[in-house]
């Protein structure tokens, strides 16, 4: 085969091959099939798996199960079978799922700040019958407050120090590291960890996993070395991935999504 055509041919052959070898590479294929057709932020029903589920927006959903179901971003290996896992931005459910398909005795808190996300979470998980969770529908910050939220309707809601069209409860990160050790924490909260992450500093010890979501607001100061210093003072182990490759010359160009000019999956484990 020449190498010009090379590319053309061994593209669709991976594909094939997934769908044959991977069960949720094919689950994925068959939703973005039946999915993509659908207008966004339309709430449909959709049957995953054995869970029923109700979705507010189509495209989200996809991009969600890809990256949580079929690349595993939030896998990792426990030594019994009831971590403590904290989830700070569980949007619709997927990923407390996901952990439950794996650990199904797992003990699991979710916090979702979008009141209107907030009831399909609670709704999937109830309608489910998933046990040993529970749902908290507050922001996490670094005090007690009250916040100006941004609802978009699917998974990008996010705090807001401008216009907002909702307010949140907003919950001290503190009074929940205090109150209850954790083995796992998962953190995707649209930006709101530059301001977390700092309260949490002294409170990491008991984790032995941290998975952080990190967004770098376009057009202020970034953060990511004040995060990256506190995750090393914890103890753990980093590796980084780009979320959003399609930054393929970001010194002639920048495509902001959502306000966010860089996001990265931020992996921490302590060895």
């Amino acid at each position: 085969m020449s190498g010009i055509l090379r590319p053309i041919f061994i593209q669709p052959l991976k594909h094939i091959y997934k769908m044959v070898t991977v069960p949720e590479y094919l689950t994925y294929s068959l939703l973005w099939s039946r999915l993509r057709p659908i207008n966004r932020y339309n709430e449909c029903r959709v049957k995953l798996h054995d869970w029923h589920l109700t979705i507010p927006d189509n495209l989200s959903f996809i991009h969600s199960y890809k990256e949580i179901f079929v690349d595993q971003v939030y896998a990792f290996k426990w030594e019994n079978k009831s971590p403590n896992i904290l989830d700070l931005g569980s949007n619709i459910g997927l990923s407390i799922l996901f952990f439950k398909s794996l650990y199904p005795d797992a003990n699991i808190t979710g916090f979702e700040a979008d009141p209107k996300i907030f009831r399909y979470l609670e709704k999937n998980i109830n309608e489910n019958s998933v046990s040993q969770v529970k749902l908290i529908n507050k922001a996490i910050w670094y005090e007690n407050t009250y916040l100006n939220f941004v609802s978009e309707g699917a998974d990008a809601g996010k705090i807001s120090d401008g216009e907002s069209n909702v307010r949140v409860e907003a919950i001290d990160i503190l009074e929940v590291l205090s109150h209850q050790k954790f083995d796992f924490l998962k953190m995707d909260i649209e930006g709101a960890e530059e301001f977390v992450i700092p309260r949490c500093r002294g409170f990491l010890d008991d984790l032995k996993f941290i998975f952080i979501e990190y967004h770098s607001k376009l057009g202020q100061e970034q953060c990511l070395d004040k995060i990256l210093l506190i995750l090393k003072e914890a103890g753990f182990r980093i590796h980084i991935r780009n979320i959003n490759n399609s930054h393929l010359s970001p010194f002639l160009e920048i495509k902001p999504q959502s306000g966010f000019d860089l996001q990265l999956n931020i992996f921490g484990w302590k060895e």
